[in-house]
């Protein structure tokens, strides 16, 4: 005899009431197993590969791709064996996961792994591990990823195992056409640009910005850079981390502006730690990952945060931890080639600092032009939370720390 239950929409972390589904894995008829992925769904910031707790056939898409489902609401019905049902999916669970029933739940003795948002589910043995993207990628190839033999670290297939597969199997990549539109075309926005077109229209209509701009003379920076010992980090020690843990040091001096704005209370909520955030570009647009505690870190440590952070949000594997709970944000306009800029306040904090590539400029030292490498720093903030004299007196010492930078190695 066979039953359909509901997979309810999950909460993907730290209390998400809706997600978009970016894309369905899996179309109606269609069998599938526990734990085998059967939507891209997008939140905030990341994009979330969402399994199903249920072995059977897929019965029902509740919602169409580019539409937002609200959390405990029905994401896939599927069709299961009346023994199944009884036992909760087969003895399986995925803790974290709503489903429609209250049937008892039980863990296989195999440890659960860690998907992005916090929760757990219980690994397929048949499924080796694989990256968001590969897997989008292995689907696009024809490639069952259950017969392939990982070459990563625990087995996690890659890339170039994909590659590899796909030259001896003969199969072909899918064609991409160029995503141009014909003029007068309408393009829906979706997904993280969805999300993040919604928070930067919150951020323009509700805070009040002001923004200070400082030149800064960046020579003993790159100095120091190139003076730091080979192998003393995991990650390079690049001129923007040495800017990061210049920008921790100069907020421990004006805490005013490591904080939020509540707008419904009317209340500016200042913090102790420092959660920085940094603007990451990726294929799926722009992402702020998370430095946490970076006024307990050295150079090394923001460095080798940076890099591994900025790496899982390119390939799709960070955990959506690691996309919230930033008390202050860093862009890098440098990234881009691009001179400076005026960025957008990433709501609810209180400042922005954008910072320029670093070039070589005519610069003024004792009265005789001489060629530096100069950065451009700037500040936008919320005139709510700060005045003039607090974002000019941070401009100003970071701009100073910037010309001064030893400080940045201090606790290395």
């Amino acid at each position: 005899m066979l039953t359909v239950r509901d997979f309810l929409m999950p909460d993907l972390g730290e209390g998400l009431t809706e997600g978009e589904i970016n894309r369905w894995l899996v179309a109606e008829g269609d069998v599938v197993v526990v734990d085998q992925p059967v939507a891209e769904i997008t939140t905030e910031k990341a994009v979330v590969e969402v399994p199903t707790p249920f072995a059977g056939r897929v019965a029902t898409l509740h919602g169409a791709e580019g539409e937002t489902i609200t959390v405990g609401k029905p994401l896939i019905s599927i069709e299961v064996a009346a023994a199944a049902n009884a036992e909760g999916a087969s003895g399986n669970v995925l803790v974290g996961y709503g489903t429609s029933d209250s049937a008892p739940r039980s863990r296989r003795s195999i440890a659960p792994s860690q998907r992005p948002g916090g929760f757990a589910t219980v690994v397929n043995a048949a499924m080796p591990p694989a990256s968001p993207l590969v897997r989008r990628r292995a689907i696009e190839l024809g490639i069952d990823l259950s017969t392939i033999d990982g070459s990563g670290p625990g087995g996690m297939v890659t890339q170039a195992d994909l590659e590899h597969a796909s030259r001896q199997d003969g199969a072909n990549p899918a064609i991409e056409s160029p995503a141009t539109a014909a003029e007068g075309d309408r393009v829906a926005l979706t997904g993280v640009d969805r999300i993040a077109a919604e928070r930067l229209t919150r951020s323009h209509r509700e805070t009040p910005t002001a923004t200070a701009l400082v030149r800064a003379d960046a020579t003993r920076l790159m100095e120091l850079r190139a003076e730091l010992e080979p192998g003393a980090t995991d990650a390079a020690v690049t001129p923007f981390a040495v800017i990061l843990r210049l920008s921790v040091i100069a907020l421990r001096k004006f805490p005013r502006l490591n904080a939020h704005f509540d707008t419904q209370a009317n209340e500016v909520v200042h913090f102790r730690p420092i959660h920085l955030g940094v603007a990451v570009q990726t294929d799926r647009g722009l992402v702020v990952v998370v430095i946490r505690d970076a006024q307990s870190k050295s150079l090394s440590g923001i460095a080798d945060d940076l890099e591994r952070l900025a790496t899982a949000a390119r390939d799709g594997s960070i955990d959506a931890t690691d996309l919230r709970g930033s008390t202050f944000t860093v862009s890098n306009f440098g990234a881009f080639g691009v001179d400076g800029g005026t960025a957008i306040i990433n709501p609810p904090e209180a400042a922005i600092l954008g910072v320029g590539r670093i070039a070589t400029r005519p610069w003024v030292v004792e009265d005789y032009v001489v060629p530096r490498s100069v950065v451009e720093l700037s500040l936008v903030f919320d005139h709510r939370v700060a005045d003039g004299g607090v974002a000019g007196g941070f401009i100003r010492h970071l701009a100073d720390l910037v010309e001064a930078p030893d400080q940045a190695t201090a606790d290395d």
